[in-house]
C-alpha cells in the first residue's frame, strides 16, 4: 500500500482498524441474522426477503439526516455511539432467543437498527478521515479502507458461517457484538473532529439542513453526475445480483464451493485494486480512471449471460473474469469518487452531501433488484436479465464522461483554479 508510514503518522491505521472491524463485523451480521431465522424459526424466502429490506430501510428512513448529523455533531462522539446501538441490539437479539421471546418482527427490527447505526458510523467516519490525514493523504488511506472492505466482504460470511456452524447462531450474534467494542477501543484517544463552520453562518433548522444539502449537490459540477452515476450503477448492479446466484446453480451449473472460489476471486481483485488505484490514477489522471472504473464491471459481466451456451470451462472462465473485474472495478471506483468528494467538498457540508448521495444511490438497490425478478420472471428469462442488466451498468459511465469529471487530472490543479470567493465544490 501507498506511503504507509506517512499515513502512520498521522495516527490513521486506528481509525482504519476501528473502521475494518466495523465492516467485517456488519458482514457477519446480514448472515448471522437471516441464518437465526432459518434455523430457530423455520423462515422462508419472504421471511429472509423481509430481513433484507429492513436492513436497507434504515438508508431511506435515515439517510439524509445521518448527514446533517456529522455536520453538526462531533464525529468521533457519533462512531462510538454507534458502536454502542450495534452492540445493545446484538447482545439484545440472543437473550431474546433464549427467553423464547423472538419473531420475524422482532429480527426484522433488529436488522432495520443495526443497519441505521451502521449508516451513522459511515456518515461519522467519511469526514471525519480527511481531518485526520490531511488532503495529500486522502487518496492512500481510501485505497486502505476500500483494500479492508474487500477483505470484509469476504471475511465478514465465513466468519459468520463458522460461528453459527460452531457455537449457534444466537452465539455468533453475541461474539459479533464484541467487535464492536473493538472498535471503539481503537478509537479511544483519536482527535476529535467538531464540524468546521464558516464564519457567521446561522444554525439550519433539521429539515432545511437536509434540503440545502440535496440543493448543493445537485449544483455542484463534480458531485451531481458522479450521484446520478452511481445511482444508475447501483441499480443495475442491484438487478444482477439479485439474479446471479439463481443464474450460477441453475443453468451454469455452478456448486456452492465453486461459488465460494469466485467469492474470494473477487476478494482478491478488492486487494489488488486497493495496491495499485494510485498508480493508475497518477498515470491516467482522476477522471480518465473514474470513467473506466464505471465501464469496466459491466463490460466483463456481458459474457456471464451466455456462459450457459459454452463449454463449462470457457463459461467458469468467464464468470472469473468478471468476479474478478466487477471487484476491481468498484474499489477504484470508490477510491477515486470518495477522494474528489473529500478534497472537493468543505468540511461543515460533507456530511450532508455524502448521505445525500447514498440516499440516492443506495435507495434504488430494492427497486433494481425487483425489476430484474419482474423481468427474469417474463419470457425474457434469467440469462438475457443478466444481459440487459450487464449493458445498463456500462452504459454508467456516461455520467461522468459526458461531464466535467473527465478533465479532472490531480485534485490538487482542480482546488488551485477555484477562486477564493467560490465555495470549493459547491457552486457549478
Amino acid at each position: 500500500m501507498p506511503k504507509r508510514s506517512e499515513l502512520a503518522a498521522t495516527g490513521f491505521f486506528r481509525l482504519w482498524t476501528a473502521e475494518s472491524i466495523s465492516l467485517t463485523g456488519a458482514q457477519v451480521t446480514t448472515l448471522a441474522l437471516p441464518l437465526l431465522a432459518v434455523l430457530t424459526m423455520d423462515a422462508g424466502a419472504w421471511e429472509t426477503s423481509l430481513l433484507t429490506a429492513a436492513a436497507g430501510a434504515a438508508n431511506l428512513v435515515f439517510g439524509l439526516s445521518a448527514g446533517v448529523w456529522a455536520d453538526r455533531y462531533e464525529r468521533t462522539l457519533m462512531m462510538h455511539v454507534a458502536n454502542l446501538g450495534r452492540l445493545i441490539v446484538l447482545v439484545a437479539v440472543p437473550l431474546l432467543a433464549w427467553a423464547d421471546a423472538l419473531d420475524i418482527w422482532v429480527l426484522a427490527l433488529a436488522a432495520f437498527l443495526v443497519g441505521a447505526f451502521t449508516l451513522l458510523f459511515d456518515s461519522a467516519m467519511v469526514p471525519y478521515m480527511p481531518r485526520l490525514v490531511g488532503a495529500k493523504h486522502i487518496g492512500p488511506a481510501n485505497s486502505w479502507l476500500e483494500g479492508s472492505e474487500a477483505v470484509g466482504d469476504v471475511a465478514g460470511p465465513g466468519i459468520a458461517g463458522t460461528l453459527v456452524q460452531w457455537l449457534s447462531a444466537p452465539v455468533a450474534l453475541l461474539v459479533d457484538a464484541v467487535t464492536y467494542i473493538v472498535s471503539s477501543a481503537a478509537l479511544l484517544g483519536m482527535p476529535k473532529a467538531h464540524p468546521e463552520k464558516p464564519e457567521g453562518a446561522e444554525k439550519e433548522r433539521h429539515w432545511d439542513a437536509i434540503v440545502s444539502g440535496l440543493k448543493l449537490l445537485r449544483r455542484d459540477r463534480y458531485q451531481w453526475p458522479l450521484a446520478v452515476a452511481s445511482t444508475h450503477f447501483n441499480f443495475f448492479g442491484a438487478m444482477f445480483a439479485a439474479l446471479y446466484l439463481l443464474y450460477a446453480i441453475r443453468e451454469v451449473g455452478m456448486s456452492p464451493l465453486t461459488l465460494g472460489v469466485m467469492t474470494m476471486l473477487g476478494g482478491v481483485a478488492g486487494l489488488i485494486a486497493a495496491s495499485v488505484n494510485q498508480r493508475v490514477i497518477a498515470r491516467l489522471g482522476i477522471g480518465p480512471t473514474l470513467v473506466m472504473s464505471y465501464a469496466l464491471p459491466g463490460v466483463t459481466a456481458l459474457p456471464v449471460g451466455f456462459a450457459y451456451l459454452l463449454d463449462k470451462p470457457v463459461g467458469l472462465t468467464l464468470i472469473g473474469i468478471s468476479q474478478f473485474s466487477w471487484v476491481f472495478g468498484i474499489v477504484v471506483m470508490h477510491v477515486c469518487v470518495n477522494t474528489i468528494r473529500q478534497t472537493l467538498v468543505p468540511d461543515h457540508l460533507l456530511g450532508r452531501i455524502t448521505s445525500s448521495v447514498r440516499f440516492m444511490s443506495w435507495g434504488v438497490n430494492p427497486l433494481g433488484a425487483l425489476v430484474g425478478g419482474a423481468m427474469a420472471s417474463t419470457a425474457l428469462g434469467l440469462a438475457n436479465t443478466l444481459v440487459v442488466a450487464s449493458v445498463g451498468l456500462v452504459t454508467s459511465m456516461v455520467w461522468p464522461l459526458l461531464s466535467q469529471v473527465r478533465t479532472l487530472r490531480t485534485l490538487d490543479q482542480e482546488k488551485s483554479e477555484v477562486s477564493p470567493e467560490e465555495p470549493v465544490a459547491t457552486e457549478s
